[in-house]
């Protein structure tokens, strides 16, 4: 299973993109069409399931109680790195 540096903090050099592609083509047997497929059904994968929870996360930001949260949200949402579909009830 190829390792990800990124999640120790660290930014992915040249030399770890060659060590994981080189993992990654193993895994497969060498096999390098192989790998490509199985790295694009994980990201498509992983990008469903980022879709799902942002979907959670709207879901939930019109659950709460804009009093309870007394605009809270707001200053969160502001800050996010990709936008997030809330529009406050006024």
């Amino acid at each position: 299973m190829p390792t990800n540096p990124a999640s120790k903090g660290r930014t992915i050099t040249d030399t770890d993109l060659e060590v994981s592609a080189r993992e990654a083509i193993a895994a497969c047997d060498g096999d390098v069409l192989a790998a490509v497929k199985v790295l694009l059904v994980t990201v498509d994968h992983l990008h469903r399931e980022l879709a799902a929870q942002e979907a959670g996360v709207a879901k939930l930001l019109l659950d709460v109680s804009r009093g309870y949260s007394r605009g809270r949200w707001e200053s969160l949402l502001e800050r996010a790195e990709a936008p997030i579909p809330y529009t406050p009830e006024d």
